[in-house]
């Protein structure tokens, strides 16, 4: 791999990293607004704040599953 190669991919790699960043951020906010909406929503249909906050505290994190199928992947080819 020539040095022109090799410094083309770190600049991708670093541009991916930086744009991921981002993605796992934004998606955070996102679905910190969603789970609030959704807990008011709860609320507002009738049930009772604790039992909104209990049910908005399963509410899905997307980001969490992808770090758990990218870990479990990491190690599966490991074993390979």
């Amino acid at each position: 791999m020539g040095a022109k190669a090799l410094i083309s991919s770190a600049l991708y790699g670093s541009k991916i990293a930086f744009q991921s960043l981002g993605l796992v951020t934004q998606t955070t906010m996102k679905r910190r607004k969603a789970k609030a909406t959704f807990k008011k929503t709860l609320i507002q249909q009738g049930v009772s704040p604790e039992a909104a906050t209990e049910i908005a505290k399963e509410f899905p994190n997307p980001v969490s599953e992808i770090f758990s199928i990218m870990k479990s992947s990491a190690f599966s080819q490991q074993k390979d």
